[in-house]
């Protein structure tokens, strides 16, 4: 029993990988809706993967079975349909309804299809506000100079322009006043799958950044969206923020 607990998901993560990494044709493992081992059969290339190889690759992502930049070389290969269902098989497993899930994704899209031609978050902005902006994704390994854990987080309805949607704010800082001088260098990584796939679905990999100070900066994002990542706790512990990119 403690050869299989152990060496199966390590084989599955494998068969997994070795598709992605490797020309298609390679010969691997083929998952089953039980998730059994079959080693004389392939696994087809990622843009051919069904549910069953869409809902185990979610699987393996909530567990942290496979690392980052592990899950980013499958993301990347995906198509828009398949990653619809990624979303959605998340959203399962966290608890929420496809339904609800969908009508999110819709009305997310309505959001990002009213951003300015600039990307640039400035017109959803308050008093105070020195910048306003998408922070995009980047894989760093280990932690770059001023990377940053959040210190804090908080539910509020004002870091938006919806008071009538709670979000999380999350706050970054670093006793330095050039933190956040130049936002448009500032990335997030996560060294959680789970949080990486969560905001790649529901945001595209860019999150609402702004800041009241030069040492700090803040994330403003949906409570649907943290609780596809596994909730705050879990965004504040495997999120974090770097500049200068």
């Amino acid at each position: 029993i403690q050869f299989f607990t152990r060496v199966v998901p390590l084989l599955l993560v494998a068969a997994l990988l070795m598709q992605v990494l490797l020309p298609s044709g390679v010969w691997a493992a083929k998952m089953s809706e039980a998730s059994s081992l079959d080693l004389s059969k392939p696994l087809p290339p990622v843009q051919e993967w069904t549910d069953v190889e869409l809902q185990r690759f979610v699987n393996l992502a909530v567990n942290e079975q496979i690392t980052v930049p592990e899950a980013q070389q499958v993301w990347e290969k995906l198509t828009p349909v398949q990653r619809e269902r990624v979303g959605e098989f998340l959203a399962i497993e966290v608890g929420i309804s496809v339904d609800n899930w969908r009508q999110f994704v819709k009305n997310n899209a309505t959001k990002q299809s009213a951003m300015p031609i600039n990307d640039n978050y400035g017109e959803l902005g308050y008093p105070g506000e020195i910048w306003r902006e998408p922070i995009e994704n980047v894989w760093t390994y280990g932690y770059p100079p001023g990377a940053t854990v959040a210190g804090s987080y908080w539910n509020t309805p004002l870091c938006d322009d919806d008071p009538n949607d709670p979000d999380w704010t999350f706050y970054f800082y670093q006793p330095y006043e050039w933190y956040s001088r130049n936002p448009d260098g500032l990335r997030w990584t996560s060294n959680s799958a789970q949080v990486y796939l969560a905001f790649m679905t529901a945001y595209f990999g860019n999150l609402n950044g702004y800041s009241f100070s030069w040492n700090e900066a803040r994330l403003c994002i949906g409570t649907r969206g943290v609780d596809l990542a596994g909730g705050p706790d879990n965004v504040k512990t495997n999120l974090f923020l770097s500049p200068n990119h």
